[in-house]
């Protein structure tokens, strides 16, 4: 539809215009609106069904990584950061979507475009054709430099608006710091760099934008000059009105020319962001067969048989070791800052598979436990409790909405917190997280073991719970534990003696092995590890 309104010009000015013919130029002049208006239309549902199908496929890939992300093992998200995760799924899925919303359907579309226009031109006159033809590889350089200039200016201002994001950030973390030996003045002046480094990469995105248009404006004045002084009638043999029509679809060529140089670079994108994105998808899943209906004896108990372990490196941190946390028992680890005690627990907890040797919770092994009865008979409270933004009533449930009111505020009250939290304006639907509500560190950790007690399960993993903690929080946490403690089987971790409850037994670990076990009362009067780490943590000094 785009060549038919220069074949309308042609006709108005041979036939009306130059014949001095006024009769029906409304008509024609009619027609060649409502082609223009036919292919607006055309254009505009062309860029809505791109940008449909487009989103469709956005939506598509980013719903088969989570389905992917799912499947990581544990060990995937301990070594990848964060960030480097969301750039999957946020600038490398968006660099593929623009593949098909603005690269390669555009790429055939200008191309097939650019080919009618020459078709076009060649019915008019063959000599123009072939003229015209030397415009294109001119257009497609010049846009190719610029966007290849643009583009380097736009990534050395993403480079600098992060480098001013961290910064700031790091303001922020450290602000009191700041104020307290007066380093605003010198944090002000280094920030000077990454503000200048911003403004000159801006700047020059500016420079190339600017430019690049009034260059174009002006190539196509430059070329419909020529063709105007060249194209005579009586060297060419043409109309006045197919000179004209020439001109129009030679102003029309340019844009899908310009489009095609700067598709060909979101195509590159596009592909680094494909390569990236099957580099993700390539990520090893981790394989669990699970076993459905389980069930757990009434009285469960922990045991490790021979069991050993290590991360993708290698290195052995738990070395065959073996112990029984009988039902309804409660036995603490102790151990140094990397002995392997957080290991021991992540193990019983389902995360890891041994390398060797056997887990049993309950008599089932617990990585290959369904998620929900994991979640119904082993409670686990980590050292550093996550909080997820939302409601109290969605961090105690973890948006579990079969729990009833009844168990969540019966779990509140057992670790102290109900009263604190009915005095807040919307009580249990308060938000907390980012923004919102904010908890103490404490109030935190006592939220975490809300929710693992609101099942009521009864075995409980619980990971330096006072870790950080003020005398007070930790004793107020000791005594929610001490409430829940009865007929529970329990097994703590802690780098101090003061860091765990009154227990039946203790087991001492050092670089993955176990050294010394025995019930409290026991080990005090043998001169071994316990009775050291004892005397050691009454002094109050960190081990």
């Amino acid at each position: 539809m785009q060549l038919v309104p220069p074949q309308i010009l042609k006709n108005i000015i041979d036939n009306n215009i130059s014949n001095g013919i006024y009769s029906g130029i409304w008509k024609l002049s009619f027609c060649y609106l409502l082609a223009v208006l036919i292919a607006g239309i055309a254009d505009l549902l062309k860029e809505l069904m791109m940008a449909i199908i487009g989103q469709d496929m956005l939506a598509s890939i980013r719903y088969n990584m989570a389905k992917k992300l799912q499947n990581l093992p544990i060990s995937y998200f301990s070594n990848n950061s964060v960030g480097e995760t969301m750039s999957y799924f946020t600038s490398d899925v968006d660099s593929v979507g623009t593949l098909f919303t603005s690269g390669l359907i555009g790429m055939i579309s200008d191309t097939l475009k650019a080919i009618g226009i020459i078709i076009s031109i060649y019915i008019l006159s063959p000599k123009l054709a072939l003229y015209s033809l030397i415009i294109i590889p001119i257009i497609y350089f010049i846009t190719k430099f610029f966007k290849k200039a643009t583009f380097k200016a736009q990534m050395e201002t993403r480079q600098a608006v992060s480098h001013i994001n961290g910064f700031i950030q790091e303001v922020f973390n450290g602000i009191r710091t700041l104020k307290i030996f007066k380093k605003e003045k010198s944090f002000l002046n280094k920030f000077q760099e990454p503000l200048s480094e911003n403004i000159n990469a801006v700047h020059k995105t500016s420079l190339y934008d600017s430019l690049f248009p009034c260059m174009m404006q002006v190539f196509r004045a430059i070329v419909i000059t020529v063709l105007v002084a060249i194209a005579s009638p009586s060297s060419f043999g043409i109309t006045v009105g197919a000179i004209a029509a020439v001109i129009d679809l030679i102003s029309r060529m340019l844009a899908p020319i310009e489009a095609i140089a700067m598709e060909f670079q979101t195509i590159q994108q596009a592909a680094s962001g494909m390569r990236r994105i099957k580099t993700f998808e390539e990520e090893k899943e981790e394989i669990r067969n699970i076993i459905k209906d389980q069930t757990l004896s009434e009285n469960p108990s922990i045991e490790f048989e021979n069991s050993s372990f290590s991360y993708d490196d290698g290195k052995e941190i738990i070395k065959n070791i073996s112990f029984n946390v009988k039902p309804g028992s409660k036995v603490a680890i102790i151990g140094r800052t990397g002995a392997g005690k957080s290991t021991i627990l992540n193990l019983a907890a389902g995360l890891y598979k041994p390398n060797t040797g056997s887990i049993k919770i309950g008599g089932l092994d617990p990585f290959f436990m369904e998620a929900n009865l994991r979640r119904k008979y082993i409670g686990i409270v980590p050292q550093i409790s996550s909080c997820y933004d939302g409601t109290i009533r969605e961090a105690i449930t973890l948006y579990d909405d079969s729990i009833i009111s009844k168990d969540i505020e019966k779990a509140a009250k057992i670790v102290g917190l109900h009263d604190d939290i009915i005095k807040l304006k919307d009580g249990y639907d308060t938000l907390i997280g980012e923004g919102e509500c904010s908890f103490s560190n404490g109030e935190y950790q006592l939220l975490s073991l809300a929710s693992a007690l609101v099942l009521n399960p009864p075995i409980l993993l619980l990971d330096e719970v006072t870790s950080g903690l003020d005398r007070i929080t930790e004793e107020r946490i000791f005594n929610a534990i001490k409430n829940i403690s009865k007929n529970r089987t329990i097994l703590t971790i802690s780098h101090r003696i003061s860091g765990f409850i009154d227990s039946d037994e203790i087991i001492i670990i050092e670089n993955g092995e176990i050294v010394e076990v025995g019930s409290p009362k026991t080990l005090i009067n043998k001169d071994g590890w316990y009775s050291k780490y004892y005397k050691v943590d009454e002094l109050g000094w960190k081990i």
